[in-house]
């Protein structure tokens, strides 16, 4: 513990010293951090690939028949409409 103690009393007494530990410490924190991201992104195509039945080692990306937007039907205009034929119908009785 007085170990420790005497490291951190000499970055704060240099402060260039401190600064370039704090450096380590993000660039270590920062390399982890993507390690994770890396390994998360790994899980989800391994996960994509299984859900399409794909051999291993097979790469997964983006696929015309299953990712493509469903189209609208060229020449139509699809619209929202009130159905006015039950007023017609009461009006008449």
């Amino acid at each position: 513990m007085g170990i420790v103690s005497a490291i951190i009393a000499l970055l704060k007494a240099v402060p260039s010293l401190e600064r370039l530990f704090l450096k380590i410490a993000d660039g270590v924190r920062e390399a982890q951090a993507k390690a994770r991201y890396e390994a998360k992104l790994t899980h989800i195509d391994n996960a994509m690939r299984d859900a399409r039945g794909m051999p291993d080692g097979a790469e997964a990306g983006w696929s015309e028949i299953l990712d493509r937007t469903p189209t609208i039907p060229e020449g139509r205009t699809l619209r929202a409409r009130v159905d006015e034929g039950g007023i017609k119908e009461s009006r008449e009785s």
